[in-house]
């Protein structure tokens, strides 16, 4: 799909590897509408940056995990655009408590907010969107899952259950939106992010050494590979591992 002139969506956009995807689709000429649900400076700021690249950009403030909010977003983005070609679904959360054998780390709320950002949320804007992109003829949703949505891992119980149900989501919405929404996503390991820090800078060390490239993937890698996917035209329900080689360790 030829993205010039094309509108994305990217929730969690203001900020991280959401900010790095925004600047990338910009590169491409793509108009854009940043989601973010707390951090308004930060959005806005990207958002800033955006038109500096001289494409369209405006900030939006939804909570994901509520109908309401995800109704209101898509109404404004199509009010201010009138199409949109590609979402990515990047807002995510988790807890972190990486001892997984310690099973009152995790509350039920913690489980239940979880699941909602991460799960729930991608499910409502892919079903309110989908049908604006197959009736515009051609569409891409792309999500980021995690490694620990391949392979048991990561922050916590909850967050690698919650990955592993939007790679399963990812392949589902790609049968009910076909054929013309294209369907991905892809799955980075430990990465430079906020989120990702909340592990000891040892852990990054230990990660890069173990992985077959002996480095961990950067944002720009990830950013590379969403545009991959939002361009391709034969691929749907796949998942793209970026993570160094550490799968195979």
């Amino acid at each position: 799909m030829e993205l010039r002139g094309k509108v994305a969506l990217v929730t969690g956009g203001g900020t991280g590897l959401g900010r790095v995807i925004s600047l990338a689709l910009a590169r491409e000429g793509m108009d854009l509408a940043i989601v973010y649900s707390r951090r308004e400076a930060e959005a806005n700021k990207t958002a800033g940056e955006l038109r500096g690249q001289g494409v369209k950009a405006i900030a939006v403030r939804a909570d994901v995990s509520q109908p309401a909010d995800v109704q209101a977003l898509v109404d404004r983005v199509m009010a201010e655009y009138g199409r949109i070609d590609v979402l990515i679904n990047n807002a995510g959360t988790t807890v972190f408590a990486p001892d997984f054998s310690d099973l009152e780390a995790i509350s039920e709320s913690d489980w239940d907010r979880v699941m909602a950002v991460n799960v729930k949320g991608p499910w409502m804007l892919s079903k309110t969107i989908g049908p604006i992109m197959k009736r515009q003829g051609q569409g891409r949703i792309i999500q980021t899952t995690s490694t620990a949505g391949v392979r048991a891992g990561g922050s916590s119980l909850i967050y690698t259950v919650s990955k592993a149900a939007e790679v399963q989501l990812t392949r589902g919405l790609a049968i009910a939106l076909g054929p013309e929404v294209a369907v991905n996503a892809i799955a980075p390991g430990l990465i430079d992010t906020e989120w990702g820090h909340l592990w000891p800078d040892e852990h990054f060390k230990r990660m890069a050494n173990n992985n077959a490239l002996k480095r961990i993937a950067s944002l720009e890698d990830c950013a590379a590979a969403v545009v991959f996917l939002a361009k391709n035209d034969s691929m749907t329900g796949q998942t793209i591992v970026i993570d160094g080689g550490g799968f195979f360790h």
